[in-house]
């Protein structure tokens, strides 16, 4: 039998580390073709690329600040003149806020908002073309159970990730009648470069475990086979939703 995603072709965002390195990884290993790409990490964007390129898979590694539309666009460019078509998009790239609302600056409050979800913005318009003269496409956003709950000094990233979810859902309305699959994958506290400081904390990590009905934190490695199932055809019939990925931790908010 042939791999999952034969020959697929898959772009990955924030794929230098965590949950992004996690799903480039795994499609590569059912066949996928990959373009990965990050913006500030680019020793662990090329770490990403060894660990591929070690699978046998095709990988184009390129630097993408994905608040920068001419970037996207160039990157998504450069995916097609390499392979010749675009399948899957995974928009894994974001960053964390741990700033009280009263003391947020408006220059925090555009980088959130610009990385969450104007970078899935513009990474969603430069492929939706493609997969629409194709008439085949699966797009993955990746939100956070912080969209639908809110935290202490995270009003901004509760925001720019409920915001995702919508956008993700109004894509999934626009590309109607169209062999093309939007949807999101919620991770609850996952072990990330964005989380590891705080986690590494006993009483933070306690706070967590106490209200985690897995009894553990999350893995990349939890999220990413969630995220590989919304792009195959075993879920061709799941359109506009958000799997959430937690342990149970929502339920317990």
């Amino acid at each position: 039998m042939l791999p999952r995603f034969h020959q697929k072709v898959a772009i990955v965002t924030g794929a230098s580390s965590g949950i992004g390195r996690a799903t480039a990884i795994s499609l590569a290993r059912e066949g996928a073709r990959l373009t990965i790409c990050a913006d500030r990490n680019v020793q662990g964007l090329e770490e990403t690329r060894q660990m591929i390129s070690e699978l046998n898979a095709e990988c184009l590694a390129i630097q993408v600040d994905v608040r920068n539309q001419a970037a996207v666009e160039a990157c998504v460019q450069q995916t097609l003149e390499r392979y010749g078509t675009i399948d899957i998009l995974v928009n894994n790239a974001g960053t964390a806020q741990f700033v009280p609302f009263p003391m947020m600056q408006n220059e925090e409050y555009d980088r959130v908002m610009d990385i969450n979800l104007r970078g899935t913005f513009f990474f969603c318009r430069a492929v939706i073309p493609t997969m629409i003269k194709n008439d085949y496409g699966k797009i993955v956003n990746v939100t956070s159970i912080m969209g639908d709950i809110g935290a202490v000094g995270q009003s901004i990233y509760n925001a720019s990730k409920g915001a995702a979810k919508l956008l993700t859902q109004g894509i999934a309305v626009d590309v109607t009648g169209k062999n093309i699959n939007v949807n999101a994958v919620a991770p609850g506290m996952v072990v990330t470069n964005l989380t590891e400081r705080m986690l590494a904390q006993e009483q933070t990590e306690k706070f967590f475990l106490e209200r985690i009905p897995k009894r553990r934190i999350g893995a990349p490695e939890d999220v990413a086979p969630a995220i590989l199932f919304l792009c195959s055809d075993e879920a061709s019939y799941i359109h506009g939703t958000t799997l959430v990925v937690d342990g149970g931790m929502i339920c317990t908010r």
